[in-house]
């Protein structure tokens, strides 16, 4: 079984090379996929063979808490653990660097105003583009609920359930019409 307390813990400088070294660790311990998950649950952590086997195929940055798990589970050290998830956090900051910090436009100077002081080091925080991408699925998802209320709204008259008013009738064709009717208005 791999000995995780006598090798220094490497350093690595993208997520790849992070993933490479867990891979390393887990084949160094002689384990499989599924003892390193009987292990992880025996110490109090949640790491399906699954999740392991995902987790150790792709080249982006695994969780803290799956990275925690899997070297628990090899035996590895608290001391060494912890050294570990604070070079992940390390690479996790450097491969977010770029988009947490997003130049914002300058404004122009108007009325005498003048522009403020733009350190081009840091600049206004925007949301990255996750973020972003995600706030516009939420968006659209609204303007559809919203537009699907309007609809059902005009199929029932513009009125809500309860109040007296005008109720749509049935079409030539058994369909409701999208405009209420009215004999009286005509």
């Amino acid at each position: 079984m791999h000995d995780a307390a006598r090798s220094p813990v490497p350093q690595a400088a993208t997520a790849g090379e992070y993933v490479g070294l867990l891979r390393d660790i887990r084949r160094g311990s002689g384990l499989t996929y599924r003892e390193i998950s009987r292990r992880a649950s025996a110490a109090g952590h949640w790491l399906p063979p699954s999740t392991l086997a995902t987790m150790l195929g792709r080249t982006t940055l695994p969780r803290e808490r799956t990275v925690v798990a899997l070297l628990a589970a090899c035996g590895t050290p608290a001391a060494v653990i912890e050294q570990w998830v604070g070079l992940r956090r390390e690479i996790d900051v450097r491969l977010n660097e770029p988009t947490r910090w997003v130049a914002a436009p300058t404004p122009p100077a108007c009325c005498g105003v003048p522009r403020p002081a733009v350190d081009p080091g840091r600049s206004a925080t925007t949301y990255p583009p996750s973020r972003r991408l995600q706030a516009a699925a939420i968006a659209g998802a609204g303007v559809l609920v919203g537009a699907y209320g309007m609809l059902l709204a005009r199929r029932r008259g513009g009125h809500r359930r309860g109040e007296a008013g005008p109720r749509p009738v049935d079409g030539p064709d058994g369909e409701l019409p999208l405009t209420p009717t009215d004999d009286s208005r005509s």
